[in-house]
């Protein structure tokens, strides 16, 4: 009731805008992006949800001064967590819930055991765009719960048999002194090639790119904990995409692979510190186990795009893969009864058949209808490397058909809903969990897992003034949460008396954006998501375990751009997000959720500059996190972990570029300009010792682009 309450309420809101006289005011170009991320073509002010696009130029701007996705991310998408400065992406969530990052549409997020590595799973290098859509969304299925991150690669759009592009990049810590070309001084190097170009009907695009990172140094100019860190690491990354345009580019046969890997290997070791006082840091020493990191990380797929497959309608279909395997650091017991290092092993074999029918085109009432099936057979298991199996693996097997209509009721008013049943079936094998020190191991027997789920969509949007676009939305996801993780850490024999029901999340979400003129452009959002049997981590005897309680999540988010002159943009976002736990299922929601679903406020600012000849460009970038302090200590006087107090802090980076000809173009990035020695929010809510680990310190990149 509640749902209809809302949706009809703001229908009638807008219809009766729709009735009044539409402003003049000249549309802003940003308001024709067309985002592919819901499955089908839609302009941005349409979408009835918040959505942010990252474009291939700023892209390149913020490569410019870090290559790391995350950080690119953290930077460009308000509502997004800050990231931890690590492989791992834990914690750096997308309105407080897990988001599903995709390649191409081919999911990187595993359902069956949470890999923490899928935001960085491909290099920037090869990206053409990168789409955000926000809020629970059932148009993908089982893992959106806070929203889809779809990394979308580049083609080939030369015109020419042969086009290519080298770039040189080299990072230091300490540009100007002795160390400037050493490890240890924080250098680095990143070298990528790309050739390109179309013979006849065929067009190709092929890259190879390798970064290797130096010793990560603090603001105090100290080597950071190498554990999970980015220093001393291996990037490698190979990317081919050949297409055919069979004729007058109505069909069309595509295919992609990439090939991604990091690699640690480190002359350091853990150096402890202590919360709240000490950093941990890196001293010299010889590691145990075997390199940590992503061994392959695999994606292809073999696409048919026919745009006229019958009267109105365009079949795209895919036909994809994935194959992927970390490996996790080194651990000593407690964590298992004697010490090991456990690796993740996933892979994926998925199809997906979209239709989309036009309607109404001559005359009345127009819209679309987009429909199709996914198919999707994926195999996740987590061994230890000496071979002891901690999550067994894990065979599902998922067919969901969806609809997704849209109805144009007037020019400006936009009516979109949408259904898709899941139905999934994991197969799990006989056996035995792997304790810890403290306690006993289970013989689990085991069985077949059935899920069902329909989930479902509507949307309202007008577009009637430039000066106030309204939006609202309701939208039900659905996520299996992390099997594996619960499977590890069974207490029954028996696989039926293991909480291994999903999350099902209602998210609601109502915004408007505004345009004055040519000059300014401002958005506001408010979202609230509420799942009655959510899934969040706690510590229990330091190992993090799954709470099952209802929760809710709450937050606003506002955006502002300025364009005083032709080449000059200010900028400046905001973010606050808060939510509550249930976990006395009695509807009291005392206690927070913690750091790792949560992220602080967070104020993010810039100013970019281009001269009229678009030669010269110049970026300065800000983050503000503020702080985020809701929990006690426990008796003993330490935090429970994901509950230690975060403190604000102040970001700041440049970058530049000037084209010297149209061959060569020099660069330079400054990430954290002014060396500010701060903690991640990751390290202080953790409120563990290993894990109190500061940021990078100031770090210069000076980059040569060559094309050809």
């Amino acid at each position: 009731m509640k749902k209809s309450i809302f949706l009809i309420g703001s229908l009638v809101v807008f219809s009766q805008a729709a009735a009044q006289k539409k402003d003049s005011l000249e549309q802003n170009r940003l308001d024709e992006v067309i985002v592919t991320a819901s499955r089908s073509p839609e302009i941005v002010k349409k979408t009835a949800s918040t959505v942010n696009i990252i474009t291939k130029k700023e892209i390149t701007e913020q490569t410019l001064i870090s290559a790391d996705l995350s950080n690119i991310l953290a930077y460009k998408v308000p509502g997004l967590a800050f990231g931890n400065n690590q492989v791992s992406n834990r914690g750096q969530t997308l309105r407080g819930r897990n988001v599903l990052i995709m390649i191409d549409g081919i999911p990187q997020s595993s359902p069956l055991r949470n890999n923490d590595r899928e935001m960085r799973s491909i290099d920037p290098s090869v990206l053409d765009r990168i789409e955000v859509v926000k809020g629970a969304t059932s148009i993908y299925g089982n893992g959106a719960e806070g929203g889809i991150i779809n990394y979308i690669t580049q083609k080939s759009t030369s015109g020419k048999i042969f086009s290519g592009r080298t770039v040189l990049g080299f990072t230091s810590h300490d540009l100007f002194n002795n160390k400037m070309f050493k490890s240890d001084g924080g250098a680095g190097y990143r070298i990528s090639q790309s050739f390109f170009g179309k013979v006849g009907k065929f067009d190709y695009l092929v890259n190879g790119t390798l970064t290797q990172n130096g010793v990560k140094i603090d603001g105090e100019g100290l080597v950071q904990n190498p554990r999970y860190g980015l220093g001393e690491t291996a990037v490698n990354n190979i990317f081919a995409k050949i297409g055919y345009d069979l004729n007058d580019n109505n069909n069309r046969f595509e295919v992609m692979y990439n090939y991604y890997s990091s690699l640690q290997d480190s002359k350091y070791i853990l150096d402890l510190g202590k919360y709240g006082e000490q950093p941990s840091t890196g001293k010299l020493g010889d590691r145990e186990g075997v390199k940590e990191g992503t061994r392959y990380n695999h994606n292809g797929y073999l696409k048919y795009i026919n745009k006229n497959i019958f009267r109105n309608t365009t079949l795209n279909t895919t036909l994809y893969f994935q194959d992927f395997y970390t490996i996790y650091d080194y651990r000593n017991a407690p964590r298992w009864k004697t010490g090991g290092q456990s690796a993740i092993l996933e892979k994926k074999y998925g199809f997906r058949a979209d239709f989309n029918t036009e309607f109404g085109k001559e005359k009345g009432l127009k819209g679309s209808l987009t429909y199709g099936l996914d198919l999707l057979n994926e195999k996740t298991s987590q061994p230890l490397v000496d071979g002891r199996m901690w999550v067994p693996e894990m065979n599902m097997l998922a067919a969901a058909p969806f609809v997704q209509g849209k109805l144009f009721l007037t020019d400006d008013l936009t009516v979109k809903a949408g259904v898709r049943w899941d139905k999934m079936s994991v197969k799990i094998p006989d056996y035995t969990t792997l304790p810890s020190n403290k306690d006993v191991p289970f013989n689990v027997e085991g069985g077949r897992l059935n899920y069902s789920n329909l989930s479902y969509n509507v949307g309202v949007s007008y577009v009637g003034f430039d000066f106030f676009q309204p939006f609202t939305s309701y939208s039900r996801g659905f996520n299996i949460y992390d099997l594996g993780r619960v499977l590890r850490d069974a207490k029954s024999n028996v696989l039926s008396e293991i909480n291994t029901d999903p999350v099902v999340i209602d998210n609601y979400e109502i915004g408007f954006n505004s345009k004055i003129g040519q000059y300014v452009d401002f958005s506001a959002s408010y979202f609230y998501n509420y799942s009655k049997l959510g899934a969040d981590l706690v510590s229990v005897n330091g190992f993090w375990t799954p709470l099952r309680a209802p929760q809710y999540i709450n937050g606003v988010e506002l955006a502002l751009n300025i364009y005083p002159t032709q080449g000059l943009t200010f900028g400046t976002n905001y973010t606050y997000q808060e939510g509550k736990v249930d976990v006395k299922n009695d509807n009291s929601y005392g206690k927070y959720l913690s750091g790792l679903r949560i992220a602080p406020a967070r104020l993010n600012s810039f100013v970019k500059w281009n001269d009229k000849d678009q030669k010269l460009q110049l970026g300065v970038y800000h983050m503000y996190s503020f702080k985020r302090d809701n929990f006690e200590p426990v008796t003993s006087g330490k935090y429970d972990e994901g509950e230690g107090p975060v403190k604000s802090f102040n970001l700041f980076n440049v970058q530049g570029s000037y084209k010297i000809n149209k061959l060569l173009t020099v660069g330079l990035g400054i990430e954290n300009v002014f060396n500010t020695s701060y903690f991640t929010p990751t390290s202080m809510y953790t409120a563990r010792d290993a894990e109190y680990v500061r940021g990078n310190g100031r770090y210069y990149t000076l980059s040569l682009n060559f094309n050809y």
